[in-house]
Formats: structure tokens, sequence, C-alpha cells
């Protein structure tokens, strides 16, 4: 529906005549379903079936009742979102999901988060160490001289010399109830110049078995095991904290994916907005020896002039965005093709989705990386409490030794080493060993230090629940605020260009009268450019709508759900 009426002697002020326009567009909206105008200013609008499920999808001023399941949707320059903006010779389409995939696969950051996490993962290897089995080795050759003091140690002579040979092999194992065992074969070969050495080039063999067990401090599995279980969780908050990483680099390419969208639906704007600019100034020109003024090509000049400046910083804003998909992404089809143009064909949702606070806060709170890294934080902290007040119980260890000997002469090692297990009986020993330190001062210091850690992280934990549930509910009302602009700047647009087709109506007649016609001339100039205003609104509209909804996904850890994450 077009709206002609003329303003009698153009003395009707710019703001009345917005005011009617406005509300004839509010009042007539229903009666829009086509608006197509290709050779003017022009503003296309198509009324598409909204998504199922999504509750009310309308989107409107409120004083606006538009027919359901129906929504305003697909401006103009979406059906030209495909098309190549400059000279460059190729160019590739690319959407949005795809290039997220590509990000997991080649990105740095990505791949960095994720070594991040194989490190901590790592380091859990290193805590088994202590309970590796040690196997050992000793071997040592001694030769001495001694002078002795008494008779009795060599029967006559004054110096004891004595040689020989210490080896000994074995193998001692820790086990996760804090004991140890150790197993070794002793090997001596020993010979001095005493009259009472019987026999002589003695071969001593002794098979050893031991074992010391903790009862009180450093006794259970929960305690031995407690650095692994720590190193754990650890790794496991290392894997959220990476989660977290990813995402945020999920949120920026997607940032930088609309910002790009729109960059480039500014571009068409301005471009055809600059078409129709030139188109009118072609006009006054062609009148110049009529009854146009030079002041009027100046004006249109003026407004040509502008427009190209703001054209200039649009071609700057779609090489920046594609430059910071490429440095997010990383993906060798991008990084190869520097100078192949980028086309964004995912398309904006332009309907309104009904956000559901409380399920939006529970999602959060299961999958949410800070609250799942605080949370292994506190079962680690609980671990550390527990050892450190088991730290503060005495030490009694239950001290086991048994072993098997033999001894020949003349180094017959081999024979020593059978009478082990056919001479004799074997020995063996038991008994307990106690020790406690008086005031035991180191682990009651540490076990306050593990109480204040364990305090601060439940203070951490508050903190973090509350700043979740504040950033939930922000970018809730951020999808809401942003589908409210995105619905004022539809109406503002079909406003605005119902007043340049009003305008374009009075300026064919306004020739007639010189005043009129300088006027008129201003106010068609001012709508053109305010009409272009409002397409690069409601283009950064659209962008904020779905930058908006990936913070909301974001802020829930959900952003990677349908990528498996």
């Amino acid at each position: 529906m077009h709206v002609r009426s003329r303003l009698p002697n153009g003395r009707v002020s710019r703001w009345l005549l917005i005011i009617f326009i406005s509300s004839r567009a509010l009042c007539c909206a229903q009666e829009i379903p086509n608006l197509n105008w290709e050779a003017t200013a022009s503003q296309e609008v198509i009324l598409a079936p909204s998504p199922p499920d999504d509750g009310n999808l309308e989107l409107g001023h409120p004083s606006v009742s538009l027919p359901q399941p129906m929504v305003l949707t697909r401006p103009w320059w979406i059906d030209q979102a495909s098309s190549q903006l400059g000279e460059r010779t190729t160019s590739h389409a690319w959407e949005l999901d795809i290039l997220i995939a590509k990000a997991l696969e080649h990105s740095p950051w990505i791949q960095s988060a994720l070594v991040e996490a194989q490190i901590y993962g790592a380091r859990v290897g290193e805590t088994l160490g202590p309970f590796d089995p040690s196997a050992f080795v000793d071997s040592i050759f001694r030769d001495t001289s001694d002078p002795v003091g008494n008779t009795l140690t060599t029967g006559s002579a004054s110096r004891l010399n004595e040689i020989g040979l210490d080896n000994r092999i074995g193998i001692k194992k820790k086990n996760f109830k804090g004991g140890t065992t150790e197993l070794s074969q002793d090997l001596d070969l020993l010979d001095n110049n005493s009259n009472f050495f019987v026999p002589g080039q003695q071969a001593n063999a002794k098979l050893r078995l031991g074992y010391v067990q903790p009862l009180m401090r450093g006794s259970g599995e929960l305690y031995n095991r407690s650095t692994i279980i720590v190193a754990e969780l650890a790794a496991h908050a290392s894997e959220q904290e990476s989660m977290r990483r990813i995402q945020e680099h999920i949120y920026k390419i997607t940032e930088a994916y609309w910002e790009l969208a729109t960059a480039r639906a500014y571009f068409r704007q301005n471009r055809r907005a600059l078409g129709q600019l030139s188109e009118l100034r072609g006009q006054l020109a062609g009148r110049a020896e009529i009854d146009s003024l030079q002041s009027q090509l100046w004006r249109a000049d003026a407004s040509i002039a502008r427009l190209t400046a703001v054209q200039s910083r649009v071609v700057a804003q779609v090489a920046a965005a594609e430059a910071k998909l490429r440095a997010a992404i990383a993906a060798p089809e991008l990084l190869q093709a520097q100078f192949q143009e980028m086309i964004p064909v995912t398309l904006p949702t332009d309907w309104k989705y009904e956000i559901n606070i409380q399920q939006e806060l529970s999602s959060a709170l299961t999958f949410s990386p800070s609250v799942q890294s605080i949370r292994l934080n506190l079962q680690a902290a609980r671990v550390k409490l527990d050892v450190a007040e088991q730290d503060l119980r005495p030490n009694l260890d239950l001290v086991l030794d048994g072993y098997l000997r033999g001894l020949n002469g003349q180094y017959d090692a081999g024979q020593s080493w059978v009478d082990q297990f056919t001479s004799g009986t074997p020995s063996y020993s038991g008994g307990l060993v106690y020790q406690r330190p008086l005031r035991n001062s180191a682990a009651r210091a540490i076990l306050r230090q593990r109480h204040l850690e364990l305090k601060r992280i439940l203070l951490d934990l508050d903190q973090t629940l509350l700043d979740l549930e504040a950033a939930v509910i922000e970018a809730a009302s951020q999808v809401d605020a942003s589908y409210m602009e995105l619905s004022s700047s539809v109406q503002s647009t079909l406003a605005s260009h119902l007043e340049l087709e009003y305008l374009s109506d009075r300026w064919t007649d306004a020739f007639r009268d010189d005043t009129q016609r300088s006027l008129m001339l201003d106010q068609l100039l001012n709508a053109q450019l305010q009409l272009v205003q409002s397409e690069n609104t409601w283009a950064r509209a659209q962008a904020d709508h779905m930058i908006a909804h990936a913070k909301l996904r974001l802020v829930t850890a959900t952003l990677l759900a349908p990528f498996g994450g």
C-alpha cells in the first residue's frame, strides 16, 4: 500500500510527516504481504512461516497484529548474500557450522587447549612412580689395613688386613596400603689375616625378605592413593578449563562470522543507496540548464561523498572480519586462499525464542566448566584434608624380617647359595616401631591450611554460582532485547521506506516552486540517508540477535552441543 498525499505549501514539519507515515505503516502492516521495490529506494519483506514448537514468534511492535504463524523475515539483501561483492575472481560459500568444525580440527588455539589437558593427564602417571617396583644392585670392593688394640682380633698380628667384595641385588615395592616389601640376595666374599677367621676366604650368601607396614600415620589406601586422586581431579579440571577456552574461541568465531555477514549487508545497502543518490544527482544535472540550482547539486554531491566515505570503512570491515575468521580457524583451505572472498551463507533467524530461565540455569549448573572445575577442586581439597587429618596421628609401623643364609670357604659362592635352602632353618624377627613429634607443629599447620583452602573453595563456589546466575539472566535478557531491537529496526525501515516513497512522489512536482524544491531536496536526501541507516540497523540487529543466542549458549556451556561437545 502506498501513502500518497501532498502537504500544503510544504510547511508541515518533517517530524509530523514521519509520525504520520510510521502510524500508517503500523496500521497497514497486515496488508503488506510482499513489498518489492527494485527501481527506487527499496526494501523487500517476505512473510515466511515460523518454525514449529518455538512459542510466540511474532515480530513487530506490540501494536501490530501480524497473522500467526507468520513472521517478518528475509529482507532484500538476504537473497543476494551468496553473491560476490567486489572484483575478486574466486569466492567460497561457508556455513557457520562448517567453519566451526574446521576450527575444532585445525585451530592452533583449540589444539593448544587440548594439549594442556593432556599435560595434566600425563602428570597422573607421574604420581604412580612411588608405587612402581624398584630394582637395585650394589657391589662394593674394599681393602683395609687397620691397627688392632686387642690380640683377640688377629691373634698375633699388629694390624688387621682385610679384603672383601660385597654384592647385593634385589627388588622393593610400595603397595597402595602403604606397606613396603623388599626382597634381596646378598653374596659377600671376605678374607683377612686373623688367626680366628675360619674358614678362610669366606663366601657368604644371604636371602632376605622384609616388610614394613604403617598401622597409623601413612596407612590405608585412601592416604596412599591421595596424590593419584588429586592428580586425576586436576586433570579433569584441566579438561573443563580446556572446554571453556574452546567454547570461548568458538564464540569468537561466531562473532566474526556475523560481523562479516553484517559488513557485507552494509556494503550492499550502501552500494544501492549510492546508486539511487547518483541517479538523483543525474536528474539534477540534467535540469541544470532549466531550473536546477548549483546549490542543489552541491547538496547531492555532499550526500554521495558522505556515503562513499562510509562505504570505504565498510570495505575495511569486510577485510578485517575475513582476516579474523582465517586466523581463528586456521584451516589450510582458508590460509592458502588469502585472496578468495569468503561468503557467509548461514541465514539469521528472525523469530523469537521462548527462553525458560530455570531450564537455562539448570543447563549452566550441569555443564558450566567453571562450576565443574570448582566441584573437582572441592573434591581434591576434601582428599587433602583427609590426608592432613591422618598426618596428626603418630607413626606406628609393623616391621617383619626373615632370611636364609649359607657360608663356605675357598670363595665357594655357589655352594653357599645352595646351603641357604638346604642347611639350617630360616631366621626371622618382627616388632613395632613407634614415633611421635612432641608438638606436631607441622602437621597442625598443614591441617589448618587445608581447612582454609576448603573454606576458600566453598566461597568461590558460592560466588561462581551467583555470577553464573547473573550471566544467564543477562544473556537471556540480551536475547529478548536483541529481538526487540530487531523488531523495531524492521518497523523503522518500513516507515523510512514509506517516507522516501512519499517524498519521491512529491519531488516530481517540486520543480514548479523554487522554495518548495529546495526544501524537498533536503528532505529527499535526508530520507534516502535515513533509509540506508535503517537498513544498516536492521542488518546489525540481525547479527546481534544471532550473537546473543550464541552468548546464551556460551554461558550455559552448550555452544558445542551440536558437535558432540
